[in-house]
């Protein structure tokens, strides 16, 4: 009997429905060398989750990615969340990355294109002074 209910709960768990779009080994990435003060810093923006929701405004996703950046004299890495209003299936997030740990004394302030359940960079600024690197 307690493997009969045992069973039957593991078969319900995994019949769950998920609720990200973004898991697994391989997360959606993307690539690219971006020419900061001087030096080629090595970008890798992958999304390693999403979570949809209906909202008053209209649907969000919660949007979790990792963020890393390389150069001669350091890297950054790390991971941000934000909530994307999404139209259609698309939408806008942004993030600022501080620099330091790359010997620049900047912050690089990204704006992303969400899409697919990837993001891309539309465009980047190193604040202050909004000089685009991209």
């Amino acid at each position: 009997m307690m493997r009969t209910r045992t069973a039957a709960f593991l078969a319900a768990v995994l019949a769950a429905p998920v609720v990200t779009e973004a898991t697994g080994l391989a997360a959606p990435c993307h690539a690219q060398t971006l020419t900061i003060q001087g030096q080629a810093i090595k970008a890798n923006f992958c999304v390693i989750g999403v979570q949809r929701q209906h909202t008053g405004a209209g649907e969000v996703a919660r949007v979790t990615l990792t963020e890393s950046l390389s150069g001669t004299r350091g890297s950054v890495e790390r991971t941000a969340t934000k909530d994307v209003l999404l139209a259609g299936s698309d939408g806008r997030l942004s993030d600022d990355v501080p620099l330091r740990p790359l010997g620049i004394e900047k912050t690089l302030h990204v704006t992303f294109v969400f899409h697919d359940g990837t993001v891309v960079p539309e465009s980047a600024l190193l604040i202050p002074g909004a000089v685009p690197v991209l």
